[in-house]
């Protein structure tokens, strides 16, 4: 029975083990399946093995009764035949026994174990033999007792028992009638034994024919067991087919394929899964939209950013060499749109850029590509186009910018950009070259006075200016970090006295022939390729380094240290001018710092807040280049400088000219009234020293009194006679 039910659960093991995943790992489907099954078959088990068990059980109970109750009537229509020869008697036993076919047979013994005669239901039936005198001796200790007979089988073999009862007869001595006392009957009977009779009874056929029922209601049972597990397997998996419809939507899922769809689902539980797993998924599309708008895109004005733009030009690259048609590149730099953001701040530039943006996107085809580079250099493909439509294009560029007013906080703004054009011809192109051209095309336009556009040609001239600036752009990256530069120093003296006052630090470079190359020469270059933070920087660093070794208590040396637009757009400029001066031991008040005129002017607002943070620091600082171009005497008490440099362009010919000293006249009033000393530049000789003492200049710099030197000296100014009397004079009153 125990294999048979084992059979049955492994053959629905193997049923569910088909649907197991390719992977192997198990379906919880098929789980949850197998979980009924094995529980059905267990509980099923349990109720075979209870029936089968129970009815042996039961067998053997109902056979021991019936054995008892035959031992009974077979005594009773057995008793006769001891007293008297009754011959009815006898047949009356012959035919009771041949109505139960299970009873094999029925022996009479005498009292002394004797057999007298037995009553078979079998032809081939042995004699009887006496009893032994155990049995003997058993069977007449149960005389009188309350169980009066010996039972053996029925445990190992409840088909068959034997059945061994005394036979004997009670009397009562007293038999009045009048004065009988049941309760001495027990007490005063007398017990005597007549003989045994000893039954056998056979349940096999019976047995049998019962035990074949309950196998097949076990057979009919299993049978159900497997239709049960067969229509529980489809039930549950018509149940549970919401859940087995999710296996491959998810998988798609995890692949990445956000497109999938869900199938709608019955149950509630099994719906809002459903609900979450397409929340998901749009979430997903919408994040991995977004994070592709990004990567293509410039977050704020929206158009292709770099790398789109070079994926696109590469394209239209292989387009136009396979197919032989032009295209041109556009590379627009806004002209002086710092001064926008330092003047009204950054959001204000963020939406100027926003504006440019829109403006050129009309400026151009439907099918041409505009993109920012970034800060507001911008780029723009303009597809299957000769030179000459292109520079048609790059004007009408233009005059639209110029025509595009932009106001913030009550201050107008007018757009004027640099534009550089290449063309893509040729059989051999790289995107990277041809937006260097296009670069290089824009600077030309820079060069030659901004808001203009300028065509790239390839010439002689072309390649070698292209070849000397990536020369000089390696020289002087090697200059940075190789400490190839030299420090000059240029006195600037007193014109009354003559006395030296502080020297200006100057920078030069070493050529190859052992001549030092002037700063005109390579700082240009230093612009273009982005190094003049690093040159101004090293100033520091070296100028710092220059005190500490020519500075001591005697003589206290104060210099004047030149910073370009580019040192003060780094915001580490005044952290590192404190740590520099901080390691050698500099005193701040014996620094000053020269910016030009058109910095102060043009990025006010950036430039006060640099200038107030190193003068907490103890610096003081110099407006060089003053009264060209500009000549914004409101700015001098905004920013509060300390010295005013007067460019040497009124200097060089104040002798013959009346409206320079005019100029500088007027330069030194305003500076003493703003409680500033004037420096003069390019003091080439003593007439122009005079004079310029004479129109109220405090100080004076050129070759006249003092040629820049390795180490800085003290030398004074050679007075003239007239000079000297106005000193001396000066004195006395």
């Amino acid at each position: 029975m125990k294999a048979a039910i084992a059979s049955v659960t492994a053959q629905l093991a193997r049923l569910f083990s088909r649907d197991r995943a390719k992977n192997g790992k198990r379906v919880l489907v098929n789980d949850i399946l197998s979980i009924q099954v094995i529980s059905a078959a267990l509980i099923g088990g349990l109720a075979i093995a209870s029936l089968y068990w129970g009815g042996q059980w039961v067998l053997q109970d109902n056979y021991g009764r019936w054995a008892l109750q035959w031992t009974e009537e077979l005594n009773e229509l057995g008793s006769p035949l001891f007293l008297a020869d009754d011959g009815e008697a006898l047949i009356r036993l012959e035919s009771y026994v041949e109505r139960y076919p299970e009873i094999d047979r029925v022996a009479y013994f005498a009292k002394d174990g004797t057999a007298l005669f037995s009553v078979d239901n079998t032809d081939d039936a042995e004699p009887v033999a006496d009893l032994s005198a155990s049995m003997l001796s058993d069977a007449v200790a149960v005389v009188g007792k309350r169980k009066p007979y010996l039972m053996r089988g029925g445990i190992l073999d409840p088909r068959q028992f034997e059945i061994l009862a005394p036979v004997w007869t009670e009397s009562i001595p007293v038999d009045g009638l009048f004065d009988f006392d049941p309760a001495s009957l027990q007490q005063d009977s007398q017990t005597e034994l007549i003989g045994f009779i000893g039954i056998r009874l056979d349940f096999v056929m019976f047995h049998d024919r019962l035990l074949s029922n309950i196998r097949g209601a076990i057979l009919i049972l299993l049978g159900l067991l497997i239709v049960f597990g067969l229509y529980g397997r489809r039930t549950l998996r018509k149940a549970l087919a919401s859940i087995s419809g999710l296996q491959k939507p998810i998988q798609e899922l995890a692949k990445g394929n956000l497109g999938v769809k869900f199938e709608p689902a019955e149950h509630r539980e099994i719906s809002d899964i459903v609900e979450a797993l397409e929340t998901t998924a749009t979430a997903l599309s919408e994040r991995d939209a977004e994070l592709l708008e990004l990567a293509n895109h410039d977050s704020l004005t929206g158009l292709f950013n770099r790398r789109r733009f070079v994926e696109e030009f590469d394209k239209e690259i292989t387009n136009a060499l396979q197919q032989g048609y032009s295209s041109a590149l556009f590379f627009i730099d806004l002209d002086q749109f710092k001064y926008v953001n330092d003047a009204c701040g950054h959001p204000a530039g963020d939406r100027l850029l926003c504006k440019v943006a829109d403006e050129l996107k009309r400026s151009v085809r439907s099918d041409d590509i505009v993109a920012r580079f970034g800060g507001d250099e911008f780029a723009i493909l303009m597809r299957r186009t000769d030179a000459d439509a292109a520079q048609a294009c790059a004007e009408s560029i233009l005059a639209n910018l110029r025509h595009m007013a932009h106001v913030e906080e009550d201050q107008v703004f007018h757009v004027h950009c640099s534009i550089g054009i290449t063309m893509l011809t040729g059989d051999e192109l790289r995107h990277d070259e041809l937006i260097n051209q296009a670069d290089i095309a824009c600077r030309e336009a820079k060069m030659a006075g901004r808001n203009r556009m300028h065509l790239y040609e390839h010439s002689e001239d072309t390649v070698q200016r292209i070849s000397a600036d990536v020369g000089w752009m390696n020289r002087l990256r090697n200059a940075v970090d190789d400490d190839e530069f030299e420090l000059r120093f240029q006195p600037i003296n007193r014109i009354d006295t003559g006395e030296t006052t502080h020297h200006e630090v100057l920078i030069r470079l070493q050529g190859d022939d052992g001549k030092m190359i002037l700063p005109d020469t390579f700082l240009p270059a230093a612009v273009r390729f982005g190094l003049m933070s690093e040159i101004d920087f090293w100033m520091i660093r070296h100028a710092a380094k220059a005190y500490a070794e020519h500075s001591c208590r005697a003589r206290r040396l104060k210099l004047a240290i030149n910073l370009s637009a580019n040192a003060f757009e780094n915001d580490d400029l005044t952290k590192f001018v404190e740590d520099s001066f901080k390691e050698h031991d500099v005193e701040p008040s014996d620094i000053i710092l020269e910016i030009t005129e058109s910095l102060a002017i043009r990025r006010p607002l950036h430039v006060e807040q640099k200038i107030t943070a190193l003068r907490a620091l103890g610096c003081h600082f110099a407006l060089d280049d003053f009264g060209t171009g500009y000549s914004s005497f409101s700015y001098l008490q905004k920013l509060h400088f300390d010295y005013i440099k007067i460019d040497g362009a009124f200097v060089q010919d104040i002798l013959n000219n009346p409206v320079d000293q005019k100029m500088i006249k007027l330069i030194a009033e305003i500076g003493r009234e703003a409680g500033m000393q004037t420096i003069a530049e390019y003091v080439q000789d003593a007439e122009s020293l005079v004079l310029l003492g004479e129109l109220g200049v405090d100080m004076a710099q050129g070759y006249f009194v003092g040629r820049p030197t390795k180490k800085p000296q003290l030398k004074s100014t050679p007075l003239t006679l007239s000079s000297r009397r106005a000193k001396r004079s000066s004195r006395q009153n």
